[in-house]
């Protein structure tokens, strides 16, 4: 079994598939899936249904195994998943017949311990690729059987090939907020950040500068899209530490948002209260 884990959209599902077309290189054994699953538990309760999202799922994988918007956080592997996997092994493979399981650490618990007796015992000619953002978040046990490799971000100017190879078209500020991730800059050009950026730009700005009306007013509305409020989150997070770095000008303000910021987020403040609270605090 091996276990691929690195940050997401590094390549870990397009590095699973290469190992797995090795393996079954002279095989007639297809490529087995075990995907994480969204929404209600009806939607995991057959096997039809299971097959069927399952399907739909890895053939995104198969077109783009960068993108990282396939798997929702809230998407797992339930038990009743892996009883379904199970049935594959029912009849003997005729050639190397391989299984990869993407973002495994979405597996729930009762999942886990499932699939471990299975670890255990490994059918004949069958091989494991599981991929997880971190070998840790997996149970112990799995972790003891697996070959663990840390997958690398990758470089600037690889981001920038894989997005031109899958038609996006690259800059320097989503490259900037990529950080060595393709598939993150793929989520970030599908959310449009680039205009987002704008919002963030000015939000330093108005805060820097003490006004905390127009500060306030561009947070309005921020919550009403998740994608929005974790990119405005993360890309101000990027352009403070960026400023505070090149020593740029009323770096005490910059400083002053960073603490403000980190302090009302983590007594669970939503995004747009921390936000207008910070330019509030500041301006006075």
């Amino acid at each position: 079994m091996l276990l691929l884990d690195g940050a997401a959209g590094v390549g870990k599902k397009a590095l699973a598939m290469q190992v797995a077309d090795m393996l079954r290189e002279g095989s007639n054994e297809p490529l087995i899936w075990l995907v994480p699953i969204d929404g209600k538990a009806e939607d995991r309760d057959t096997p039809a249904k299971i097959a069927a999202n399952i399907a739909s799922a890895s053939g995104k994988m198969q077109k783009n195994p960068f993108h990282t918007g396939y798997i929702t956080e809230s998407a797992l592997i339930s038990v009743g998943m892996v009883e379904w996997l199970m049935q594959n092994f029912v009849l003997v493979a005729s050639g190397n017949r391989v299984v990869i399981i993407p973002n495994a650490d979405q597996m729930n618990e009762e999942a886990a311990n499932k699939l471990l007796k299975t670890f255990e015992e490994v059918p004949r000619n069958t091989y494991f690729i599981l991929t997880a953002d971190s070998r840790h978040s997996m149970l112990k046990t799995i972790r003891s059987r697996a070959v663990c490799f840390a997958v690398p971000s990758i470089t600037d100017s690889e981001v920038g090939e894989i997005l031109l190879h899958f038609g996006y078209t690259s800059s320097e500020s989503i490259l900037e907020f990529a950080m060595g991730s393709a598939g993150r800059a793929m989520s970030a050009i599908d959310s449009n950040y680039l205009e987002l950026e704008k919002r963030i730009d000015d939000f330093i700005r108005f805060t820097e500068n003490g006004d905390a009306s127009a500060a306030i007013l561009l947070c309005a509305g921020l919550e009403k899209s998740l994608n929005d409020t974790v990119f405005f989150l993360e890309g101000l997070a990027l352009k403070i530490k960026k400023k505070i770095e090149n020593n740029e000008s009323k770096i005490e303000r910059l400083y002053e948002l960073q603490k403000v910021l980190s302090r009302l987020l983590a007594k669970k403040f939503t995004a747009e209260q921390a936000l207008q609270n910070a330019a509030l605090r500041l301006a006075g």
